[in-house]
């Protein structure tokens, strides 16, 4: 079995009951909708941006992707260490003030760098959320019942998104197309003032953070560090787990790769592919996400909750492994179809399959013990974001841009994408299948706060 570290703390708070839970649930899904639609609504925006910078596919992915990325990550390691100190929710709610001020700010920029840089504010801002949102979830449902809660509030990356290229859809059919003048800061085009919009619902609804219940706040006894062997840090967990953390690390980072290249190309996609609109487009991309994001989540997480709870220590890694080989055919004959109804029928399947987060998420606290839980899922985040949103749109625009050199190839490369990244990540989860079976066994089926 694989070492892990023992579980210690000061006396445990009384279980919490399961409003408190789903409550934390609620106010977390509503907090990943806002983040996703300050997040993706730049990926209905690309025909305007290129235009007002006359710049390529493989600049706007830096926009979409990159530059958000890279800060989400290496902001994402301090926020991992203040997760496992101070308050959790302190946390969150300046995290929230930072990305929705940043995602406003970004509409008011005049020049490429300095909309990269606004994004760069989005994806620190934004680091704060997940670390902490699992910590707490962690501490207030058993391990055989994490899985549901934590897909349904990943249910909110797909709603955020969905909602992003929908009001982004409303936003560019209602407002003039020759911009506005705006009081005191001047004339600026249709999709700034989009972007203006759209860090407005996080400073609203920013202290509903406080109506959490975070156990950890009620313990008798602060946390102490634990100890295996002399030795309770994160970086010592992760070398005595590399297996498992690599192949989770990895394996889920691919498939966010290949759920992010979809995301921030599809409204592309039948805009170059079927001739759509760009209104025509933003409600097609954002329809299917909506009808199918929290059915999707739901029936991921019940499925993965209940073989878990059968005994089947590894479910999480072993269903996204056949998944992602089950999506890879299902976008294929999107991608290859000349018929918009058979393409938008296997995309709506693929997006019911899709919502992996709760399931990575579970299985990382379910193995992961609670006195380095912040620290690890920062890590994590860091390499699941540099694969997923960091390189996902970039892959589909190197192959348009260096490999087909064709604007309408948008399909094959989206095609290439998922056939390259949904193997890499099933071998790369079976990979980790083993130590997780292992590590977990036996192990208690009750909050760890």
């Amino acid at each position: 079995m694989s070492e892990r570290v023992a579980e210690s703390g000061g006396e445990p708070a009384p279980p919490p009951s399961s409003a408190v839970g789903w409550w934390a649930v609620l106010v977390f899904l509503l907090l990943y909708i806002v983040s996703f639609l300050d997040r993706q609504i730049i990926s209905l925006l690309v025909q305007p941006i290129r235009d007002h910078f006359l710049i390529s596919d493989f600049q706007v992915s830096l926009i979409q992707g990159f530059s958000f990325a890279v800060f989400y990550a290496l902001f994402g390691l301090p926020v991992g260490w203040l997760v496992d100190r101070f308050s959790r929710r302190h946390v969150i709610f300046f995290g929230l003030l930072i990305w929705a001020t940043a995602a406003s700010v970004s509409g008011l920029a005049q020049r490429y760098w300095q909309l990269a840089l606004s994004r760069v504010g989005v994806g620190a801002g934004e680091a704060a959320l997940a670390p902490a949102a699992y910590s707490i979830l962690s501490d207030l449902f058993p391990k055989s019942k994490l899985t549901l809660p934590m897909s349904v509030m990943g249910a909110g990356t797909k709603l955020g998104s969905a909602l992003a290229t929908l009001i982004g859809g409303f936003l560019i059919a209602t407002l003039p197309r020759e911009g506005m003048e705006l009081p005191l800061i001047g004339h600026y085009a249709q999709w700034q003032v989009a972007l203006l919009l759209t860090g407005i619902p996080g400073l609203l609804i920013a202290p509903l953070v406080f109506t959490i219940r975070d156990p950890r706040a009620l313990r008798a006894v602060p946390d102490q560090p634990a100890v295996v062997h002399g030795q309770g840090s994160a970086l010592h967990i992760l070398r005595a787990n590399a297996r498992f953390y690599a192949g989770h690390f990895v394996g889920f980072g691919f498939v966010s790769l290949c759920g992010y290249a979809l995301l921030a190309w599809m409204p592309t996609f039948f805009i170059r592919r079927f001739d759509y609109s760009l209104s025509e487009a933003a409600y097609t991309a954002g329809s299917i996400t909506l009808v199918t994001s929290l059915f999707g989540s739901v029936l991921m997480g019940w499925l993965v909750d209940t073989w878990y709870a059968r005994g089947r220590r590894d479910a999480h890694l072993l269903f996204f492994a056949a998944n992602m080989l089950v999506e890879a055919v299902l976008i294929c004959i999107a991608m290859s179809t000349a018929d918009v109804r058979v393409a938008i029928l296997c995309i709506g399947l693929q997006q019911i399959l899709i919502p992996f987060t709760g399931v990575s998420a579970a299985s990382l606290q379910i193995f992961t013990p609670p006195p380095v839980r912040g620290r690890i899922s920062s890590i994590y985040l860091l390499v699941f974001n540099l694969l997923g949103i960091g390189l996902g749109p970039s892959m589909v625009a190197i192959f348009t841009d260096f490999v087909f050199a064709d604007d309408k190839a948008i399909n094959k490369s989206i095609m290439a994408t998922f056939i390259i990244f949904s193997i890499a990540a099933a071998l790369c989860l079976l990979f980790a299948a083993r130590p997780m079976r292992e590590g977990v066994r036996g192990a208690p089926d009750m909050p760890t706060n």
